[in-house]
């Protein structure tokens, strides 16, 4: 039963309906055609026949018919019956084969023919085979004077039809039949592939994400679903990936903090100390507490913007006085660091956005800058108008430490940090969760914007991110 839920059984059984209604129609046409052109054919020529009776016949009609069509056609005609009535229905003179047989002439035949009105029949009156027959008056002085009567057999017309029905009969079901087995065989043919597809996703359904389909047929359609089948099996494999490694990152930032915790209370709990011995302790644990706060709701916030429930306020925002509020506020950040922070904003860079994320956009960008620039170095920030490509941009350029290029494409990744970065002392002074540039990539696709960054080592980086203008 299964087979016959199966895509082959339907193409086939398709294919096979579709097939059998054109060759009925076909069949149809062919015989129901070639009916009409016999029966034309013979009509044509009693009528041809009658024609020439009719242009040799005189009152009181003794004529010799057989000599007549001798004369005309060389021989005497076979099949062909013909005789001549007068007006009164008598016979005046007949072929001698209608010796044979009794031509019929109805009422409304010689009616017709009294109007000079020609008429065709089909009649019955010998053996298994109808006779064609074809009423043709004589008119003299514009009145019918008697009547000729041609009659054919339909015996070759009848056996003709009777040959190619037979014909039709057999062959159609047989072509069916053949077509059935080829359509079953194209149908197999054509879904291997698909067949294939089937076994590994099954395989790749047991957690084998390294199978890809592997298909030489790539301009058609299963060509086309194979390609799109491994470009969608490597996305998954590397968003497996992906989430492999956010959760050892994030299990490792969180482990470490918790293991500093435990430490310094199992040390704080081992014998009596000084209340500044405790208050150390209780401060450093505030550190790791509030590291592990911002880590949480840094993954909330992405976990959130992930499954989409992130809401926007979209509203009219002024990204130079936005940047400069943002740059105000950091003034004493990069005092403590002694870090020269600097701003230049044309005055009018409007965007289409929410206020409060495009702010914590600008000031992750800036704090990372700082964090990451030496004493004496400089972070500036700057906002620019491009009316002519309807974008603004914002530039957060460092001195730092800078990033190596084999760092740059991961820079965005969720806890990825170069690996200076990585130490757990340079962590605890920078106070980064790295998950910072993450969301600011998040912002700036949310605002159908773009985040980029150029760096050297040992010579600073520059994020850009680029927003479309409100106009």
């Amino acid at each position: 039963m299964q087979w016959f839920k199966s895509i082959k059984f339907k193409l086939t059984s398709w294919y096979v309906v579709i097939l059998a209604v054109i060759l009925s129609t076909f069949s149809l046409f062919l015989y129901f055609t070639l009916a009409d052109s016999l029966y034309k054919g013979v009509d044509g020529k009693i009528k041809t026949m009658a024609e020439i009776v009719v242009s040799s016949a005189r009152s009181p009609f003794t004529i010799d018919l057989d000599q007549l069509m001798t004369d005309r056609y060389g021989v005497r005609p076979l099949g062909r019956f013909i005789q001549v009535l007068d007006e009164s229905g008598k016979i005046g003179g007949s072929s001698t084969n209608v010796q044979d047989i009794k031509i019929p002439i109805s009422v409304p035949t010689l009616t017709a023919a009294s109007k000079g009105i020609t008429t065709y029949e089909t009649v019955e009156v010998m053996g298994k085979y109808p006779l064609r027959l074809v009423t043709m008056p004589v008119m003299e002085n514009g009145k019918m004077a008697g009547v000729v009567q041609v009659a054919s057999s339909l015996e070759g017309v009848e056996e003709a039809l009777d040959k190619l029905a037979l014909i039709l009969f057999i062959a159609v079901p047989a072509v069916l039949l053949f077509a059935s087995a080829g359509g079953l065989f194209l149908a197999n043919k054509a879904l291997k592939p698909v067949d294939q597809i089937t076994q590994i996703a099954r395989r790749i359904g047991s957690g084998d994400l390294s199978q890809r389909i592997r298909i030489k047929r790539g301009n058609d359609e299963l060509g086309r679903l194979a390609s799109t089948f491994n470009e969608m099996i490597a996305k998954v494999d590397e968003s497996f990936r992906q989430v492999k490694r956010f959760t050892a990152d994030a299990s490792h930032e969180l482990k470490t903090p918790l293991t500093i915790l435990r430490g310094e209370v199992e040390v704080g709990l081992k014998r009596e100390r000084a209340l500044k011995e405790y208050k150390r302790i209780l401060v450093s644990n505030l550190e790791e507490i509030t590291r592990m706060s911002r880590i949480v709701e840094d993954l909330l916030t992405l976990s959130r913007a992930d499954m989409g429930e992130l809401k926007m306020e979209r509203e009219k925002v002024e990204l130079s006085s936005l940047a400069r509020e943002v740059w105000e506020d950091l003034q004493i950040m990069a005092h403590q660091r002694k870090v020269e922070l600097t701003f230049i904003g044309d005055g009018h860079a409007p965007v289409d956005g929410d206020p409060l994320f495009l702010r914590q956009l600008i000031l992750n960008l800036a704090e990372n800058g700082l964090k990451y620039t030496r004493p004496g170095g400089e972070v500036s920030m700057k906002v620019e108008s491009d009316r002519d490509n309807g974008v603004a941009r914002i530039f957060v350029a460092d001195t730092g430490v800078g990033i190596a290029p084999k760092d740059l494409k991961r820079i965005f990744d969720r806890f990825f940090r170069t690996d200076k970065a990585r130490s757990r002392d340079t962590s605890r002074d920078t106070g980064g969760t790295g998950l910072g540039l993450s969301i600011c990539q998040w912002i700036a696709r949310a605002h159908k914007g773009e985040i980029a960054v150029k760096s050297k080592v040992g010579k600073g980086s520059t994020f850009t991110v680029t927003l479309p203008l409100k106009h």
